[in-house]
């Protein structure tokens, strides 16, 4: 289990999945209007309302055409190799950086040498790690932040300021991860100046620490976006899906970006130690279980296994579509649960089953990989109840349903 000697209490839930209004401001905000990118140095302050959190706020013109604009391009596990370079080359891509991203793991942390988190031995803590090329990263970052990832060091870590809320840091504490690296805290930002990821290293400390996979690329480009994006896909492999998005059209720019990053997660459902066992999988620290995992009677579902703060959502949706008369949008033989500790098929990216924060419903006719057969209705009912499908994933998983927001 998590030894907790200081934390920081973590209360409400990250809004920045709800579909908001987002509008693209390529300019530093005005002397009068807070910039949600302006942290301070020692991770004091109060932190911008999750509602006000926009892709605005982290990129900025660069002394570049009034004509150019800002696109993230990613695909599903990771970029093709060489993709970054072929895409660098196109004639309308004026700049581009390459995010890796990967799960490094958490021993122990110290702030002023006192210790705030350990782990019971053999458990570690999965922590979503970004890294980024500092002669790159630095013009998608607005100027008052830019000082923070053009000099960061070989022993140096950022963390985003929800990841430093749930450890309970500031700067100046240090980290150390399975393998012996200690790395110490040189600033919090806001979660969308490091993609919505718990951490944030350059690429040189990520080779070292095991984060070497091509998660997106940032890139500003000129001309239409039409011909930016025709000219993207000639450079995939046959069959490669691909996602193209612009500040405004998803709230951060990041992979997988229409499901909340793994530290939203752990801001709603807890942060757990796992360990290896030994099959490809892992086991989770009985507190954290204890804890956390119950097993109630579901409407339509019957005897049901979650996190305790879903189960509340799950049997208000459930009950919804009995008064609605929508039972029969259910096929209880087709439920095939919720909480499941392990990694997503042939990835090394953490299930949100293993938080008891994801269900998968009428599988019989909704497997991975295959095109949708649930019922709009159903969708619609588990949007209202704070829930997004699978069903148009680029990958697509229509049985699949996680938590993204608070029932509407």
């Amino acid at each position: 289990m998590i030894r907790r000697l200081a934390l920081t209490a973590v209360v409400g839930l990250v809004g920045i999945v709800v579909g908001v209004a987002l509008t693209l401001l390529l300019q530093e905000p005005p002397a009068d209007e807070p910039s949600l990118a302006d942290p301070p140095r020692d991770g004091s302050g109060v932190t911008v309302p999750s509602s006000e959190l926009t892709t605005s706020s982290i990129i900025e013109k660069h002394e570049a055409p009034a004509s150019e604009q800002v696109l993230l391009v990613w695909t599903p596990g990771g970029l093709p190799d060489g993709f970054a370079t072929a895409v660098s080359s196109l004639s309308d891509v004026t700049s581009l950086t390459v995010v890796r991203s990967d799960l490094v793991h958490l021993t122990r942390s110290r702030q002023n040498q006192v210790v705030v988190d350990e782990v019971d031995l053999g458990y570690v803590v999965p922590i979503e790690t970004m890294a980024f090329d500092p002669s790159s990263y630095w013009s998608f970052v607005n100027s008052k932040d830019r000082s923070l990832f053009t000099t960061l060091g070989d022993n140096e870590v950022l963390l985003g300021k929800t990841s430093a809320a749930i450890r309970g840091l500031k700067s100046g504490a240090t980290v150390e991860l399975d393998g012996g690296a200690s790395l110490l805290v040189a600033g919090i930002v806001d979660d969308v100046l490091i993609g919505g990821a718990e951490f944030a290293v350059t690429q040189v400390v990520a080779e070292q620490l095991g984060v070497t996979t091509e998660r997106y690329l940032l890139i500003h480009h000129v001309g239409t976006r039409a011909d930016v994006e025709k000219a993207i896909n000639s450079h995939l492999p046959d069959g490669t899906a691909v996602r193209i998005r612009a500040p405004g059209e998803t709230p951060i720019l990041r992979h997988g970006d229409a499901v909340l990053a793994q530290v939203f997660i752990k801001q709603e459902f807890g942060e757990f130690a796992y360990r290896p066992n030994g099959s490809g999988g892992f086991e989770i620290a009985p507190a954290w279980l204890k804890a956390n995992i119950v097993t109630e009677e579901v409407p339509l579902l019957g005897r049901v296994t979650c996190h305790r703060n879903l189960i509340p959502t799950l049997a208000g949706a459930m009950d919804e579509l009995s008064k609605s008369n929508l039972a029969f949008l259910i096929d209880r033989d087709g439920f095939a649960g919720c909480f499941n500790a392990r990694f997503i098929a042939n990835r090394s990216d953490i299930s949100r089953h293993s938080w008891g924060a994801a269900i998968d419903l009428n599988m019989g006719s909704n497997l991975r990989g295959v095109e949708s057969a649930q019922d709009p209705r159903l969708l619609a009912v588990m949007e209202e109840w704070g829930f997004t499908s699978g069903h148009d994933w680029l990958i697509p998983d229509p049985g699949h349903f996680e938590f993204l927001a608070p029932a509407s």
